[in-house]
């Protein structure tokens, strides 16, 4: 699959926005799955699940901001990029990010094509496990591509940080409903 060319302006812009806390990496790996052995042994090393290798129950990311903690670096957000989009790459793409939640169930996992100016009916369709789609060809530019940039991260980073909360630190809540959000990005 071709890259777009857009990753390494997007990953200079979200470096800028991210603040001290945040990460930005280019070709990061995440597992996508996690084995034991038939001793319930499990068979990656603390090493192997703090710094994944692609080929090695690890998957390769486009973009991946993670937050710093202590010690470790903790994937929040990841973004893939397309310059366009085909039905294959949605069912790729949304299949990868449902085996990566399911190691890390706070992530956030978006798509975003480059050169293309409206979602295609066929995202909606295919996608089941990716939480954003960005067709961002108008957002590219100037001012407006700082504020998209700090604008998706600041509202991922919140809505992992709250996952994260009710999966580990046992956040309680008597309300919940899924928002489908439909506009152009920066318009109320």
């Amino acid at each position: 699959m071709k890259e777009s060319p857009f990753v390494e302006i997007f990953k200079n812009a979200a470096s800028k926005v991210a603040g001290e806390n945040l990460v930005v990496r280019k070709g990061s790996n995440l597992l996508y799955q996690i084995q034991l052995n038939k001793k319930l042994e499990l068979l990656l090393s603390e090493n192997d699940l703090k710094t994944p290798k692609r080929g090695s129950s690890a998957f390769q990311t486009d973009i991946c901001i993670f937050e710093k903690i202590e010690n470790i670096e903790l994937p929040r957000v990841v973004i893939e990029f397309k310059t366009n989009i085909t039905t294959h790459d949605i069912i790729t793409y949304s299949s990868k990010a449902g085996k990566h939640k399911g190691i890390y169930p706070y992530l956030r996992y978006g798509l975003l094509m480059s050169e293309i100016e409206s979602i295609p009916k066929r995202v909606f369709i295919h996608n089941e496990h990716l939480d954003f789609i960005l067709a961002a060809r108008k957002y590219k530019d100037g001012n407006s591509l700082n504020d998209f940039v700090k604008n998706l991260i600041e509202q991922e980073i919140e809505v992992s940080k709250t996952l994260e909360a009710i999966h580990f630190e046992n956040k309680k809540y008597d309300y919940y409903r899924t928002g489908i959000i439909f506009k152009n990005f920066g318009k109320e």
